[in-house]
């Protein structure tokens, strides 16, 4: 029997269909473009013969399994020149793939070893704001059909915008200031770090049938753990979706203009979606963003580590983010109540983390042009520019 079957694990189809991206990324040959379409074709025609049912919705993963297929093959049968790059690019593509089966595995076990969850205190934080944000949300998509459907689309197909943006830093002639495969996938270790640190469900599987339009009074269920069971994964807090949204945004700005475009609605589809579809409370979401902040830095490699730009987004993202789960841990925190202020510490954080990230960009680009002046590269180039007067604002070289 399969572990995973691509009809039913939405990830799963579309991080294939980023392996599918990486392939068109490495300009293929018509031959070998239709070898990998009849490949995926057979591969769908077995699955639905074995399966039964309809493939319409998953012909993007099988076209993913016959990229693969065709790139395993490219890197056992190319001469030694090419043997090297066919082989990169097949283990790139394998990569996408991997996280939602690792995944599958991985999140089970945290369900199985934390029976009780923080839920309870998650929804008294986000219930002392107003009206639960989640609850909101979820209301709001209930009475726009195709927005939901929109939302619903971008939320599983986040490993394709994954692939996509790795593809393009891949394929740049100039290296971009980060490593964005380094950023997924550190993300991914740290949140399944944090979920055994504080596992928490998200409101619609704690609050079932009562989501989301009828939402409990605060302190209902009782404040405390709540025993939830098995099969929700306990990947609330932070929520690494919305971490890999901003990884994926941050990483745009080299990018084609389309790109950075379609990066920053992935990301308002992702707040939606995640709130929406009660997968998250609003708390999960602004930990996430000093927790990006601190992945970011880990992997932006064009900023060393003597530059206080990068010690401070790590340092400083991660201690924030540990700051707010030892916070949403405390039986009584000081700010129960007080939504005026609370709203206040949820703005502060997200604000004082998008300031690191943007000092550690603005590093970043700095250390672009050493780098392309060190090669001998012209800096006068259209992109060079603007980083040029940055970096004699910076060294008061310029004053406007």
């Amino acid at each position: 029997m399969l572990c995973f079957h691509i009809a039913t694990y939405a990830y799963l189809a579309w991080a294939l269909a980023g392996s599918f991206a990486i392939y068109l990324w490495s300009r293929p040959s018509v031959r070998s473009l239709t070898g990998t379409l009849l490949l995926g074709a057979l591969l769908a025609a077995i699955y639905g013969f074995e399966q039964g049912g309809p493939l319409l919705g998953t012909c993007p993963g099988f076209l993913g399994l016959g990229a693969l297929g065709s790139l395993g093959l490219a890197a056992l049968w190319s001469g030694p020149e090419q043997r090297q790059s066919s082989l990169d690019t097949c283990l790139a593509a394998c990569l996408f793939p991997l996280f939602p089966i690792v995944a599958g595995f991985a999140l089970p076990v945290a369900g199985i070893s934390h029976l009780m969850t923080y839920d309870s205190f998650l929804y008294a934080f986000d219930a002392q704001l107003g009206q639960p944000p989640s609850f909101l949300v979820g209301q709001f998509l209930a009475r726009f059909g195709a927005l939901r459907q929109l939302c619903y689309f971008g939320y599983e197909a986040l490993p394709l915008a994954m692939a996509i943006g790795f593809a393009l830093e891949r394929n740049r002639p100039r290296k971009n200031a980060g490593n964005i495969m380094l950023g997924f996938i550190m993300a991914a270790a740290g949140g399944f770090l944090l979920y055994n640190l504080y596992p928490a469900v998200g409101p619609v599987h704690v609050f079932g049938a009562q989501f989301p339009y009828s939402p409990p009074l605060a302190g209902s269920p009782p404040f405390g753990l709540i025993a939830v069971q098995t099969g929700p994964p306990r990947n609330a807090m932070p929520s690494v979706h919305m971490a890999i949204a901003l990884l994926i945004l941050w990483n745009s700005r080299l990018g084609p203009r389309l790109w950075r475009i379609v990066a920053a609605a992935l990301l308002g589809i992702t707040v939606l979606a995640t709130l929406g579809f009660g997968e998250h409370y609003l708390v999960d979401l602004v930990v996430a963003v000093p927790f990006a902040v601190s992945v970011q830095g880990l992997a932006t490699s064009a900023v060393p580590w003597r530059n206080r730009a990068r010690v401070a987004a790590v340092a400083t993202g991660a201690l924030v983010a540990l700051a707010w789960v030892a916070y949403l841990r405390l039986p009584c925190p000081p700010l129960a109540g007080k939504g005026a202020l609370a709203w206040c510490l949820l703005c502060a954080s997200a604000s004082a983390s998008l300031m690191l990230e943007s000092r550690l960009n603005r590093a970043a680009r700095v250390g672009r042009v050493g780098a392309m002046v060190n090669q001998g590269e012209h800096a006068d180039s259209r992109e060079a520019r603007p980083i040029m007067r940055l970096c004699w604002r910076e060294r008061g070289e310029l004053h406007d």
